[in-house]
């Protein structure tokens, strides 16, 4: 009984920690929420499948080949169930979002 109990706590904690990290690589937008912006996708993707961001910030560069490329940070403002929630998307060199950051509710 006690293995069980265990177990089912176990099953829900790694069900928890999946849903967290889903979240964090991923939100819905689009006009009505349709689309969904994930971790790497190329920036043009995420332009025509979301719109234009909120804010958009050259935060540095990388070189590759001999040539410098902007690394970018994207943010958007995304209406979900009656909440505007802001994500912070790092954008790098090559216009790949390495990754997608929660950054909470807008007041």
């Amino acid at each position: 009984m006690v293995k069980v109990k265990a177990l089912v706590a176990l099953a829900a904690l790694l069900t928890f920690l999946f849903i967290s990290v889903a979240i964090a690589n991923a939100f819905n937008c689009g006009a009505d929420g349709s689309k969904l912006a994930t971790k790497g996708m190329n920036k043009y993707q995420i332009l025509s499948d979301c719109g234009p961001p909120a804010s958009k910030e050259a935060v540095g560069f990388d070189k590759k080949g001999g040539q410098y490329r902007i690394v970018e940070h994207w943010l958007y403002i995304i209406n979900e169930y009656g909440h505007k929630q802001m994500y912070l998307l790092k954008i790098n060199g090559e216009g790949i979002v390495d990754e997608i950051e929660w950054l909470g509710e807008q007041n």
